[in-house]
Protein backbone atom coordinates (compact mmCIF):
# COMPACT_ATOMS: atom_id res chain seq x y z
CA UNK A 1 0.00 0.00 0.00
CA UNK A 2 2.78 2.44 -0.89
CA UNK A 3 0.51 4.98 -2.58
CA UNK A 4 -2.10 4.94 0.16
CA UNK A 5 0.56 5.18 2.87
CA UNK A 6 2.20 8.15 1.16
CA UNK A 7 -1.11 9.98 0.69
CA UNK A 8 -2.21 9.29 4.26
CA UNK A 9 1.14 10.55 5.55
CA UNK A 10 0.72 13.80 3.59
CA UNK A 11 -2.83 14.18 4.89
CA UNK A 12 -1.81 13.62 8.52
CA UNK A 13 1.05 16.12 8.22
CA UNK A 14 -1.50 18.96 8.22
CA UNK A 15 -4.73 17.39 9.54
CA UNK A 16 -4.65 16.00 13.06
CA UNK A 17 -8.07 16.58 14.60
CA UNK A 18 -11.79 17.10 14.05
CA UNK A 19 -13.70 19.94 15.63
CA UNK A 20 -16.12 19.41 18.52
CA UNK A 21 -19.16 21.05 16.98
CA UNK A 22 -21.98 19.63 19.07
CA UNK A 23 -22.97 20.09 22.68
CA UNK A 24 -24.69 17.52 24.87
CA UNK A 25 -25.84 17.58 28.46
CA UNK A 26 -22.31 16.99 29.75
CA UNK A 27 -20.02 18.78 27.29
CA UNK A 28 -19.06 19.11 23.65
CA UNK A 29 -18.28 16.32 21.22
CA UNK A 30 -17.49 15.64 17.55
CA UNK A 31 -20.61 14.88 15.54
CA UNK A 32 -20.72 12.57 12.53
CA UNK A 33 -20.99 15.62 10.26
CA UNK A 34 -17.81 17.12 11.77
CA UNK A 35 -15.96 13.81 11.39
CA UNK A 36 -16.99 13.62 7.72
CA UNK A 37 -15.94 17.24 7.16
CA UNK A 38 -12.50 16.54 8.63
CA UNK A 39 -12.10 13.44 6.47
CA UNK A 40 -13.15 15.32 3.32
CA UNK A 41 -9.79 17.09 3.28
CA UNK A 42 -8.28 13.72 2.36
CA UNK A 43 -9.68 14.04 -1.17
CA UNK A 44 -6.89 16.54 -1.88
CA UNK A 45 -4.46 13.63 -1.52
CA UNK A 46 -6.49 11.10 -3.48
CA UNK A 47 -8.15 9.59 -0.40
CA UNK A 48 -11.79 8.60 -0.03
CA UNK A 49 -13.77 6.17 2.09
CA UNK A 50 -16.91 4.07 2.15
CA UNK A 51 -18.96 2.76 5.07
CA UNK A 52 -21.40 -0.09 4.77
CA UNK A 53 -23.06 -2.75 6.92
CA UNK A 54 -23.09 -6.50 6.52
CA UNK A 55 -24.54 -9.37 8.50
CA UNK A 56 -22.18 -11.60 10.44
CA UNK A 57 -22.15 -15.40 10.25
CA UNK A 58 -24.45 -15.62 13.27
CA UNK A 59 -27.21 -12.99 12.80
CA UNK A 60 -28.10 -12.93 16.51
CA UNK A 61 -24.66 -11.38 17.18
CA UNK A 62 -25.54 -8.22 15.27
CA UNK A 63 -24.07 -6.46 12.24
CA UNK A 64 -20.65 -5.31 11.10
CA UNK A 65 -19.90 -1.70 10.19
CA UNK A 66 -17.25 -1.91 7.44
CA UNK A 67 -15.15 1.22 6.87
CA UNK A 68 -12.82 1.17 3.86
CA UNK A 69 -10.16 3.82 3.24
CA UNK A 70 -9.47 4.08 -0.50
CA UNK A 71 -6.75 5.65 -2.64
CA UNK A 72 -7.06 6.55 -6.32
CA UNK A 73 -4.24 4.06 -7.03
CA UNK A 74 -6.49 1.19 -5.96
CA UNK A 75 -4.87 0.69 -2.54
CA UNK A 76 -7.32 0.24 0.31
CA UNK A 77 -7.47 -0.36 4.06
CA UNK A 78 -10.51 -1.86 5.81
CA UNK A 79 -11.68 -1.92 9.42
CA UNK A 80 -14.75 -3.57 10.95
CA UNK A 81 -16.77 -2.76 14.08
CA UNK A 82 -19.39 -5.12 15.51
CA UNK A 83 -22.75 -3.54 16.30
CA UNK A 84 -24.41 -5.98 18.75
CA UNK A 85 -28.13 -6.65 18.72
CA UNK A 86 -29.32 -4.74 21.78
CA UNK A 87 -31.86 -1.99 22.20
CA UNK A 88 -30.87 -0.57 25.62
CA UNK A 89 -34.51 -0.61 26.69
CA UNK A 90 -35.82 1.03 23.52
CA UNK A 91 -38.94 -0.46 21.99
CA UNK A 92 -37.91 0.51 18.45
CA UNK A 93 -35.04 -1.76 17.36
CA UNK A 94 -34.21 0.30 14.24
CA UNK A 95 -33.98 3.47 16.35
CA UNK A 96 -31.49 1.79 18.68
CA UNK A 97 -29.52 0.42 15.72
CA UNK A 98 -29.45 3.84 14.05
CA UNK A 99 -28.09 5.46 17.21
CA UNK A 100 -25.37 2.81 17.54
CA UNK A 101 -24.52 3.12 13.85
CA UNK A 102 -24.09 6.90 14.01
CA UNK A 103 -21.91 6.56 17.11
CA UNK A 104 -19.75 3.87 15.50
CA UNK A 105 -19.43 5.62 12.14
CA UNK A 106 -17.87 8.79 13.56
CA UNK A 107 -15.33 6.88 15.65
CA UNK A 108 -14.47 4.58 12.74
CA UNK A 109 -13.84 7.55 10.44
CA UNK A 110 -11.64 9.33 12.97
CA UNK A 111 -9.70 6.13 13.64
CA UNK A 112 -9.00 5.12 10.04
CA UNK A 113 -7.85 8.64 9.08
CA UNK A 114 -5.80 8.97 12.28
CA UNK A 115 -7.72 12.02 13.49
CA UNK A 116 -8.13 13.03 17.12
CA UNK A 117 -11.31 14.24 18.77
CA UNK A 118 -12.15 14.96 22.37
CA UNK A 119 -10.20 13.26 25.18
CA UNK A 120 -12.46 10.61 26.71
CA UNK A 121 -10.26 10.31 29.81
CA UNK A 122 -11.87 11.77 32.93
CA UNK A 123 -8.40 12.46 34.29
CA UNK A 124 -7.63 15.30 31.90
CA UNK A 125 -6.67 18.27 34.13
CA UNK A 126 -9.45 20.78 34.62
CA UNK A 127 -8.85 24.55 34.72
CA UNK A 128 -7.90 25.88 38.14
CA UNK A 129 -10.75 27.68 39.94
CA UNK A 130 -10.58 31.48 39.86
CA UNK A 131 -11.12 31.74 43.60
CA UNK A 132 -11.25 29.42 46.59
CA UNK A 133 -14.66 28.19 47.54
CA UNK A 134 -16.04 25.98 50.24
CA UNK A 135 -15.92 22.35 49.21
CA UNK A 136 -19.32 20.66 49.02
CA UNK A 137 -20.10 17.79 51.33
CA UNK A 138 -20.75 14.52 49.50
CA UNK A 139 -24.39 13.56 49.29
CA UNK A 140 -25.07 10.29 51.07
CA UNK A 141 -26.08 7.52 48.72
CA UNK A 142 -29.08 5.35 49.46
CA UNK A 143 -28.11 1.96 50.86
CA UNK A 144 -30.04 -0.87 49.23
CA UNK A 145 -30.34 -4.11 51.27
CA UNK A 146 -28.51 -7.01 49.66
CA UNK A 147 -31.66 -9.16 49.58
CA UNK A 148 -33.43 -6.74 47.23
CA UNK A 149 -30.60 -6.16 44.78
CA UNK A 150 -31.44 -7.12 41.17
CA UNK A 151 -30.12 -10.43 39.93
CA UNK A 152 -28.84 -8.84 36.71
CA UNK A 153 -26.20 -6.11 36.85
CA UNK A 154 -27.08 -3.17 34.58
CA UNK A 155 -23.99 -1.65 32.95
CA UNK A 156 -23.80 2.13 32.54
CA UNK A 157 -24.82 3.40 29.12
CA UNK A 158 -21.72 4.38 27.09
CA UNK A 159 -23.16 7.72 25.95
CA UNK A 160 -24.12 8.73 29.49
CA UNK A 161 -20.63 7.76 30.70
CA UNK A 162 -18.99 9.82 27.95
CA UNK A 163 -21.04 12.89 28.84
CA UNK A 164 -20.39 12.44 32.55
CA UNK A 165 -16.63 12.26 31.92
CA UNK A 166 -16.79 15.51 29.94
CA UNK A 167 -18.57 17.31 32.78
CA UNK A 168 -16.11 15.94 35.34
CA UNK A 169 -13.18 17.25 33.30
CA UNK A 170 -14.72 20.72 33.28
CA UNK A 171 -15.43 20.80 37.01
CA UNK A 172 -12.92 22.70 39.19
CA UNK A 173 -13.80 20.27 42.01
CA UNK A 174 -13.14 17.13 39.97
CA UNK A 175 -10.54 15.73 42.40
CA UNK A 176 -12.82 16.23 45.42
CA UNK A 177 -15.77 14.61 43.66
CA UNK A 178 -13.70 11.61 42.53
CA UNK A 179 -12.36 11.15 46.09
CA UNK A 180 -15.91 11.16 47.44
CA UNK A 181 -16.87 8.65 44.75
CA UNK A 182 -13.93 6.42 45.70
CA UNK A 183 -14.90 6.45 49.37
CA UNK A 184 -18.60 5.98 48.70
CA UNK A 185 -18.14 2.81 46.65
CA UNK A 186 -15.05 1.55 48.51
CA UNK A 187 -12.88 1.53 45.38
CA UNK A 188 -9.37 0.24 46.10
CA UNK A 189 -7.66 1.49 42.92
CA UNK A 190 -5.02 4.10 43.68
CA UNK A 191 -5.67 6.07 40.49
CA UNK A 192 -9.21 6.97 39.52
CA UNK A 193 -10.32 6.87 35.90
CA UNK A 194 -13.24 6.07 33.56
CA UNK A 195 -12.83 2.31 34.14
CA UNK A 196 -14.17 2.71 37.69
CA UNK A 197 -17.41 4.34 36.47
CA UNK A 198 -19.39 1.24 35.50
CA UNK A 199 -22.90 1.29 36.92
CA UNK A 200 -25.92 3.62 36.77
CA UNK A 201 -25.56 4.04 40.56
CA UNK A 202 -22.05 5.40 39.99
CA UNK A 203 -23.39 7.94 37.50
CA UNK A 204 -26.25 8.95 39.83
CA UNK A 205 -23.80 9.65 42.66
CA UNK A 206 -21.37 11.65 40.51
CA UNK A 207 -24.13 13.70 38.90
CA UNK A 208 -25.50 14.56 42.34
CA UNK A 209 -22.07 15.86 43.36
CA UNK A 210 -21.67 17.87 40.16
CA UNK A 211 -24.99 19.63 40.71
CA UNK A 212 -23.55 21.21 43.86
CA UNK A 213 -20.72 22.89 41.94
CA UNK A 214 -23.07 25.11 39.93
Amino acid sequence: MKDLAKALSQFQATHVSATRDSKGNYGTYTSLAAALAAAQAGTEFGLAHTQSMKAVAEPEMGHLLVTTLLHVSGDQLTSEILLPNKTDGRANYMQALGSALTYARRYAILAIYGLASEDDDCQTPAPAPAAKKELPKPIAAKVVPADVLPAVVIVLDAERKERLCSELKASPLKDVILLAFKNEFNIQAERMGPSQIQLPAHADFLEAQLVQTY
